[in-house]
């Protein structure tokens, strides 16, 4: 999320609010909020503004930011004033915090550096023939072809020319034409989704296109305010196995989190290894002398 020219207004507004009434101390020229000698600078909060919602407005979205680090930063210091800090449990708290963070950086250093630009098409094809098994379908998944019109005799034009398009490159060409005119958010003709789920909401319409061969259309589909256009391009029936190329995404996740745990335990018995041949690490307690 980019930082637009009226949020560094707002910015530059919450930047004189905050010199009126502060010190002379020095601190970030682009700074937006201090508490005691802390700062909010500009940079603070265009890398908050990255994990907001894109739906939240941006002015309230910096607004929010700055009052957040505001009261957490006022607790914070006050927390530190009363010595906090002391306290047994929070002590503890705070070390087992500093070994969360450290362990899972490590974790993340030792099973990616070695998986830049992820897996390999052979180490992808080689789990895809492995796992056959597992990839079969569960239910029926379809592509499909989709418009929707406001007017019913527009549908009835173009629900012609969607009926005349083939299945194959030609029909794919001449849809993506229609579809970059008249086309809006709905299933995307070049993925599978599963049958069951495709525009569930509109009743009878599921078992309509169980009905259909790849090519064929329905008629135009009336949900009450629009006219849908709906055409089949294919199916693959419950049992089969997509092919590798429609599901390549997913596998190479999959073979990613594979190389990832192979390569955390490798790492981790070479530590073991090493930790036992300078003689640092002992286990007392055994599956056997604990039963």
């Amino acid at each position: 999320m980019t930082v637009a020219p009226f949020i560094r207004n707002l910015a530059g507004l919450l930047v004189l609010t905050a010199f009126i009434g502060c010190s002379s101390d020095s601190g970030p020229e682009d700074y937006i909020a201090k508490v005691g000698s802390s700062y909010l600078t500009m940079a603070d909060i265009e890398r908050s503004l990255e994990n907001q919602s894109a739906f939240l407005d941006s002015a309230d979205a910096v607004s929010q930011i700055v009052e957040r680090w505001i009261t957490n930063e006022l607790l914070y210091q006050e927390a530190l004033s009363q010595d906090l800090r002391k306290d047994p449990e929070v002590r503890r708290l705070l070390e087992d915090n500093e070994r969360s963070v450290l362990i899972s950086a490590l974790v993340n250093k030792m099973t990616t550096e070695d998986l830049e630009g992820g897996p390999s098409d052979d180490a992808i094809r080689t789990y895809y023939e492995q796992n056959r098994d597992q990839l079969t379908l569960r239910e029926p998944f379809v592509q499909i072809r989709h418009l929707a019109f406001s007017s019913p005799d527009s549908a009835a034009i173009f629900r012609r020319s969607v009926a005349a398009m083939g299945t194959g490159a030609l029909g794919k060409a001449q849809f993506a034409r229609l579809a970059a005119i008249y086309g809006e958010d709905g299933p995307n003709p070049e993925t599978y989704y599963p049958q069951s789920q495709l525009f569930s909401a509109i009743p009878g319409l599921v078992e309509a296109i169980s009905e259909l061969s790849p090519g064929q259309t329905l008629p135009i589909v009336n949900d009450g305010s629009r006219y849908h256009i709906f055409q089949l391009i294919r199916r693959m029936e419950t049992g089969s196995v997509p092919a590798m190329e429609l599901i390549v995404d997913d596998l190479r996740a999959k073979v990613s989190i594979q190389l990832r745990k192979q390569l955390y335990g490798r790492q981790v018995q070479q530590l073991r290894t090493r930790a036992l041949a300078r003689d640092e690490l002992e286990v007392k307690l055994t599956r056997e002398t604990s039963n």
